[in-house]
Order: structure tokens, then sequence, then C-alpha cells
């Protein structure tokens, strides 16, 4: 699975901010007046909205070619006509069609390698001095398609020629009113926008950008201070107060789960004579019946794996439970409501995000306490 890095947005103007994320170009790339920015990721936040507003970029890196009647420049609208996931030490042949007829490009995977930490794009013997003077004009494309759309950079390939890329993990937040896939320049993109680097930026692979209220940037590693766990709003006012309590409870919460999994047998597991929906003391065996999990996963330093989600028990919870174990694995519990039957919970622990989503399977048995 894909590393992901979640960014947070935080408007504290006055107005309505539409933010926009770009991905800055590699090395390769950057010095190159014909490179242009491209991106189809926005996202509109209110003035001190509350909520949860985030751009979430996996590491997944794709190419792209296209052609079509508009030439590459700015404020050109470039939607690539084929892409391709690329993982480093790829390369791919875009293969452009000289007309006529008018035709799109095909892409396939080459036989030859890029270097271990580039990625390679190789376009063919094609003829674009006659395919410009016929109104045809060929693209190419190269950057990461997020879970909010894509950001990259496109140009107009020479024939056969290779473009050998260093993946570059460094993102600019904006605000203003580029259009989703408009080419614009880098100098207007960099320009009084929030400039984020892996890792400085990140902490946990989460950051928080917050547009102030004099329009100026704030960036702070990790989630947002104010941000409640429990209700995911942003808090306010007196609200401010508690955002050591929510962090103290949650670093509560999972003391408890490890305890729990270090705790006698019989707190590990259901007991076999205990069905679902029993309840005995302070503890309650349920049964799954859905899950929901949240897109952002991370690793911290030491090798933690850190998830959460959402998930439905079948009976009601007769108390108010902190913690979960299914399979003999502890889960921290951020809100299950008693009478309800719905449960906010998290992981952290070596295993890995595919392994502990397996775990979940509709009619598992939960052991709360």
């Amino acid at each position: 699975m894909a590393t992901e890095y979640t960014i947070y947005l935080v408007n504290k103007s006055a107005a309505t901010q539409v933010f926009w994320c770009f991905l800055a170009p590699p090395a390769e790339l950057a010095s190159d007046p014909g490179v242009f920015a491209n991106s189809s990721t926005s996202l509109a936040v209110a003035s001190m909205a509350p909520g949860i507003n985030t751009f979430t970029v996996p590491v997944q890196y794709v190419v792209g070619a296209g052609a079509s009647n508009n030439a590459v420049g700015l404020n050109i609208k470039i939607n690539s006509s084929i892409t391709e996931d690329a993982e480093l030490g790829q390369m791919w042949d875009a293969n452009y069609a000289t007309i006529p007829p008018n035709m799109g490009p095909t892409m396939v995977l080459d036989d030859l390698s890029a270097p271990a930490t580039a990625i390679a794009i190789k376009s063919n013997a094609f003829n674009r001095g006659v395919n410009e003077a016929g109104g045809w004009f060929s693209n190419m494309s190269y950057g990461i398609q997020t879970y909010q759309g894509f950001i990259g950079m496109s140009w107009s390939p020479d024939p056969s020629k290779t473009r050998t890329l260093t993946p570059l993990l460094k993102f600019y937040i904006a605000t203003g009113t580029y259009g989703a896939n408009s080419l614009a320049s880098w100098t207007e993109v960099s320009n009084d926008s929030a400039v984020l680097s892996v890792p400085s930026s990140f902490k946990y692979n989460k950051t928080t950008v917050t547009y102030t209220e004099t329009g100026k940037w704030k960036i702070t590693p990790g989630e947002p201070a104010l941000l409640s766990s429990s209700s995911g709003y942003l808090l306010r006012g007196r609200d401010q107060e508690l955002p050591s309590l929510i962090e103290s409870h949650h670093l509560l919460s999972e003391a408890h789960a490890r305890l729990v999994s270090l705790a006698e047998p019989d707190c590990a597991e259901p007991r076999d004579d205990q069905a679902p929906g029993t309840a005995e003391a302070d503890k309650q065996v349920d049964e799954l019946i859905s899950v929901k999990w949240d897109p952002s996963v991370s690793t911290s330093a030491n090798g933690e794996t850190h998830l959460s989600g959402t998930l439905n028990v079948n009976v009601a919870l007769l108390a108010a439970f902190s913690v979960f174990v299914l399979s003999g694995v502890s889960f921290s519990i951020s809100r299950a409501p008693v009478g309800g039957t719905t449960v906010w919970f998290s992981y952290a622990g070596q295993q890995s995000a595919d392994a502990i989503r397996k775990l979940f399977v509709a009619g598992a048995k939960l052991f709360f306490s």
C-alpha cells in the first residue's frame, strides 16, 4: 500500500478560500520554461469552517500522454488521454502518431529500466512539425494521482527523447482562481504559497496548513492542535482549553489498550461460552457488522502503524468502553456512545495496515472493556 500524506487545511481569513495543491517539479524539469504546473486538486473552505478539510496524497506516481487541438501553454487545459501508474526504476514509452489521421498516443512499459531512484518517460520518433502544422499537439505529463485529483506537470514532448525524472516530494498549497488541469507557471504557483517538504513539514505523515487572518501561511507538522478526536470538529472559544485533555485521554486509551493485550488470557479473547451481545460487569462481547476505514495511514519513526476507522456492531453498547480486542489485537476507542452501535476507533502497533484490515470480517467477535 502506498504511503499517504495528509494535509489539513484551516482557513482563518474572513472569506471562503479555494485551496489548491501543486507538486513541485523534479530537478530535471525545474529550469525548463516549457514545463507547466498542472493540478485538478482543489477544495473550498469557508471562513473558520468546522470539521476536517484535507488533501490526501498517496505516493503513487503516474505518467501520462495525450494529443489534442490545444498547444501546451499557460492557461491551456491539458488532460492526458492515457495514464499509467509508475514505479521507481521503470521506463515508460509514450508512442505518438504522425497525422493524418489525428490519433491519440499509447503507453507501454519499456523492457529497459530507469535508475533505481528515478522514473523515465521516452517518446517515439513521431513528426512533431507535421502534427503541429496540422493543428495536432502532443503533451506529456508526470505527477501523483491524489484522492481529490491530479497534481503534477505537463509539457510538449520532443520526438525520440527520454526524460529521466527523480521524484521530489514537495508540495505547494495556494489559494486563488486556478482552473482544473489549466496550466500555470511555477512562478505564479510558488509565490505566496505554503511550501511543504517531506519529511520536514510532516509529523506522522500529517501536517496542518493555516491561512491566517492576515493572508499569511502557517505550517504546523501533525494534525491541527485544536482537532477533537471524538467529534472531528475544530474547537473554538472556550473549547480551546480542551486539546491537552483530549490528547491525555488519547494517550491513556492507547496505554490501556496495550495493558489489555498483556493481561490474563481470558481478557485477550472472548470466552467460547460468551455469545455476541452479552455483558459481564464492565465487559461486553459483540459482533462486527461493518467497518469503514479512514483514508489516512501513517508510520511513526519507531515503525508503528497508525490507522483509524468507524465500525458498527450488532447490539447496542451497554457501557462506556475505551478499548476492544479483535483476534488478540487491541484497539483504542475514541468515541462509542452508550446505547449506540457505532464505534470510532484507532490502531497503533507493529502490524501492517493490510494485516489489521484483514481482521475485520463481518461476524467477527469484538471484546469490549
